[in-house]
């Protein structure tokens, strides 16, 4: 299937997504310590909780209800995994499952392949935006909405972090055998595609 001009991957803008997924090889210079990775692990799973129990369960289907603050944790949590911000990711999430595997399907995998299902449809221009009249019962909350717009902010934030918290454990207990740059590879990098590796499995 030809891909419209707006569906092909904007190359300029997608450079950090790549970015990250090179950033591993970085892992040759790391080093590996058992610090770094229980890092990952932990990484990994609050992060994926964020998206998971966040922004898939709670803030596309709300299939429960919790507090304003603890929303706002799991607003910043998945943000933090760098897959946008909470109403983007519920708008594009709940627009799939009203037209699942239609022409209208956004990320359809029987329609459009197992890529442009995963990642393709991320990195075009066609979806930086979304429908935010699909997420209502969300534009109420303002925090939500500055997570939203400014959602780099999360996982920047959270990769500042763990480099600060490699260089702290560095100086005190230096028999870890870590450092600032082994966290922010292990705890950030390898997180990071890890969720985004793990994103196909909770989309649907």
């Amino acid at each position: 299937m030809a891909r419209r001009k707006d569906e092909r991957i904007n190359w300029q803008e997608s450079v950090a997504f790549f970015g990250i997924h090179l950033a591993c090889l970085l892992i040759f210079w790391a080093g590996f310590s058992w610090a770094a990775l229980i890092a990952l692990v932990l990484a990994y799973g609050i992060r994926m909780f964020g998206i998971t129990a966040g922004f898939h369960r709670y803030f596309s289907h709300r299939t429960y209800k919790t507090s304003r603050i603890f929303q706002f944790v799991m607003a910043f949590l998945g943000a933090s995994a760098a897959q946008k911000g909470p109403l983007w990711w519920a708008a594009h999430h709940r627009h799939h499952h009203r037209y699942s595997d239609t022409d209208q399907d956004i990320h359809s995998p029987t329609r459009r392949g197992f890529w442009w299902s995963h990642v393709g449809w991320i990195l075009c221009d066609k979806y930086k935006c979304a429908h935010m009249k699909l997420v209502k019962d969300l534009t109420r909350y303002p925090e939500l909405k500055f997570i939203d717009r400014y959602h780099l902010l999360a996982p920047v934030s959270f990769a500042v972090f763990l480099t600060i918290l490699g260089a702290v454990l560095n100086h005190f207990f230096p028999q870890l055998h870590t450092s600032g740059f082994q966290m922010l590879v292990w705890g950030f990098f390898f997180s990071t595609v890890w969720c985004i590796t793990a994103r196909s499995r909770s989309i649907h």
